[in-house]
């Protein structure tokens, strides 16, 4: 695969698929549950993500967000339910927008996020690139072929 050729400047080639805001559950009047593991209920086919995290809460010292995880299934059963691995970790910072590209060798996979302990509320918004995807490769082999249709069909 060549490089991958996209209008990411377009706006219209965006779609928000997932927007959510998370809280801790205060156990005493200084302390604070984790955030669970969040798991996006949605199936993305798409392997281009724009994702942007907020924590109103946050210091100002604060830059990481947590990890956004890549899951896909395997088909194998475990303990009687389906298996789900975890093929890519990428890190979210904070009060900026993350461009992912996750690798494609699975037609869908869903994501899930794994916020640091010492959050105590975070925003997650994820968008899907919608737009034209083309790869310089491609490209090329269509130009390619274009040239040899067209001495083709002059020489016809």
């Amino acid at each position: 695969m060549g490089t991958p050729i996209l209008q990411l400047t377009n706006s219209t080639n965006w779609s928000l698929v997932y927007s959510q805001a998370f809280y801790a559950q205060q156990i005493t009047a200084t302390s604070y549950a984790l955030i669970p593991k969040i798991t996006v209920p949605l199936l993305l086919e798409r392997h281009i993500l724009a994702v942007h995290a907020t924590s109103a809460t946050a210091k100002d010292t604060w830059h990481f967000a947590g990890f956004l995880n890549q899951n896909v299934q395997l088909g194998l059963l475990v303990g009687g339910g389906p298996d789900a691995e975890s093929v890519q970790r990428r890190k979210i910072w904070l009060n900026r927008i993350t461009l992912l590209i996750l690798p494609s060798f699975a037609p869908n996979y869903s994501i899930s996020f794994n916020v640091p302990h010492w959050f105590k509320d975070i925003s997650l918004s994820v968008w899907e690139y919608i737009g034209p995807e083309a790869d310089s490769t491609e490209e090329l082999i269509q130009r390619v072929e274009f040239k040899v249709d067209q001495i083709i069909k002059h020489e016809l």
